[in-house]
């Protein structure tokens, strides 16, 4: 079975799918209500993906 690479961020899931990732489940954050939880396959282009989105700078 396919690992999962879980991202906490709105922003970094919406770069991922941007990029070509593959949303595979979103579910409501249980410590923060009003926050959602996404679910990606933990591959090495999504990793790769992750890197490039924290490696720009800061708006």
């Amino acid at each position: 079975m396919e690992k999962d690479l879980v991202i906490y961020n709105q922003t970094m899931a919406g770069y991922l799918m941007m990029h070509g990732c593959r949303l595979k489940k979103l579910a409501p954050n249980k410590n923060k209500p009003t926050m959602n939880v996404y679910y990606f396959p933990d591959t090495e282009h999504v990793r790769e993906k992750v890197k490039e989105h924290l490696k720009q700078p800061k708006k």
